[in-house]
């Protein structure tokens, strides 16, 4: 199947984006009927998905193929479509977009260029999951560094500056590792073009040794915005410095960029470079696994819990990923899915706590309840859901990668499922000492969630318990993807 519509997308975000930043005080309604449109388009996509005739040379649907650099010795085109799995990324770019720009409708500071810079972002990670050319792929890759730069540097927090040239810093040396190692691989195995196609089918044909060393430097390239252990000290500063909105894109979408990219330029195009590196993949994911969920046990500021145990979940990604597994690879997406959802519910109940009581200091808060029950439930929610409680959406993703690592590497995986239970722990305890007890007083204004921040936990929520229920509107599409069905 062909089509446009990948690329009417990306031309619906690039001209959103332009007319954003020129609306000024109107900028946030352009970016509500951007954000709209968007979303109508991921769901014409989902309507019209299929998998791959039989006979079919690509994996890819929806695909298009247009000349871009040719001379004797580089080919480049803007290649673009589809798979199962970023069909399932392209839908929660789409979500965070809108329920971000639903959260900041009240944003007055400089409205134009926050909610351009929203779009931009979201515009890069969307051309991130669509990409099938390796220079297109890295164009839309560094697209995504510039905006959030800016949202942490000026909209953040005390320490904006130092935490935004730190994710700068770390973020672009791996992009850099990340190309080279991508350009070495289709120049090196031969490739006609820096299509995913050909690079993909040239590179089967490179020794292992070659395999091997080129999937150590990609997974750097990914693993610093996964971020893996010990590449991980951008991301609490980051989180914790960004204002609500920047945070829900940081960890909503940009950590899954890293996943994305080391499954779909990592694993399949140097699967024997991950079967022989498959060792220490285990041992960098347990290390990010056990360091998250024990350093989140010992946090007292709210948002920078959330941003250690994300490091923790993405670490069970990793693992999913390195299972090389039809079953590992559905977790790995699921769980990018999920975490996405509810880490982008949790940390708008960060946001909106200081924006309430002034703090988000847990020991600080007590007994919030009775003045904020709205704001209590989507804190239970948020938390519950990724502590992994059954009928939430973190729950098939969590138990779907349990039973892959049993599967593939027996009682390892007791040390994913003995973390869960210090996630329970801390989730637990978080919510014992804020939402329940007496109440440790406040300022007299504070007040339950405005309108706009309700709205767009509220669907948030409400997806969590969809997609928790019925995790099959997720794996139908998943199971399309030709890689999943690998043994």
């Amino acid at each position: 199947m062909t089509g446009p519509i990948l690329s009417v997308a990306l031309a619906t975000l690039l001209v959103g984006t332009v007319v954003t930043f020129a609306a000024g005080r109107f900028a946030r309604y352009v970016a509500a009927a951007v954000s709209a449109a968007f979303l109508a388009e991921i769901a014409a996509m989902f309507l019209g998905f299929s998998a791959p005739a039989f006979g079919v040379t690509t994996s890819f649907v929806e695909s298009q193929t247009v000349p871009w650099i040719s001379v004797s010795w580089l080919h480049v085109d803007y290649a673009v479509g589809l798979d199962g799995i970023s069909l399932v990324l392209v839908l929660l770019t789409g979500i965070l977009q809108a329920v971000t720009v639903a959260y900041s409708w009240n944003e007055t500071r400089r409205p134009g260029a926050w909610f351009g810079l929203v779009l931009l972002t979201c515009l890069g990670c969307f051309g991130v999951f669509v990409a099938l050319d390796i220079l297109l792929f890295f164009v839309f890759w560094e697209v995504v560094l510039v905006p959030m730069f800016f949202i942490i540097g000026f909209w953040g927090g005390p320490r904006r500056r130092y935490a935004a040239l730190k994710f700068f810093l770390y973020t672009h040396v791996a992009s850099v590792t990340m190309l080279v190692a991508l350009l070495v691989t289709a120049f090196y195995s031969g490739a006609t073009s820096l299509n995913f196609d050909s690079v993909a089918t040239a590179a089967q044909g490179l020794a292992v040794t070659t395999q091997v060393v080129l999937f150590v430097a990609l997974l750097f390239g990914f693993g610093v915005k996964f971020p893996i252990v010990p590449f991980h000290t951008w991301l609490p500063d980051a989180h914790v410095e960004a204002p609500t909105g920047g945070s829900v894109l940081l960890a909503g979408l940009l950590l899954k960029l890293g996943g994305y990219g080391l499954i779909r330029w990592g694993l399949e195009i140097l699967p024997r470079g991950l079967a022989v590196a498959a060792p220490l993949l285990y041992a960098v994911a347990f290390v990010s696994i056990v360091w998250g969920a024990v350093v989140s046990l010992g946090q007292r500021d709210l948002k920078r819990l959330v941003a250690y145990s994300s490091i923790n979940h993405m670490g069970i990604v990793l693992l999913a990923i390195a299972l090389y597994s039809s079953l590992g690879l559905l977790a790995a997406v699921l769980l990018m899915f999920a975490h996405g959802i509810v880490s982008a519910l949790l940390f708008m109940v960060s946001g909106s706590v200081h924006h309430t009581y002034g703090t988000r200091d847990i020991s600080s808060l007590g007994g919030i309840t009775p003045r904020t029950p709205v704001l209590s439930t989507m804190t239970m929610t948020g938390s519950l859901a990724s502590l992994g409680l059954p009928a939430l959406i973190s729950f098939p993703a969590e138990f779907t990668a349990l039973l892959a690592t049993w599967d593939k590497i027996g009682f390892w995986v007791l040390i994913p499922l003995g973390t869960l239970v210090v996630t329970a722990a801390f989730y637990l305890w978080m919510m014992q000492r804020m939402l329940f007890g007496p109440a440790k007083g406040g300022p007299p204004e504070a007040h339950d969630l405005p309108v706009p921040e309700l709205v767009a936990m509220g669907a948030l929520a409400l997806l969590a318990v969809v997609y928790g229920i019925l995790p099959d509107l997720l794996v139908h599409f998943i199971q399309m993807s030709p890689v999943v069905g690998l043994p």
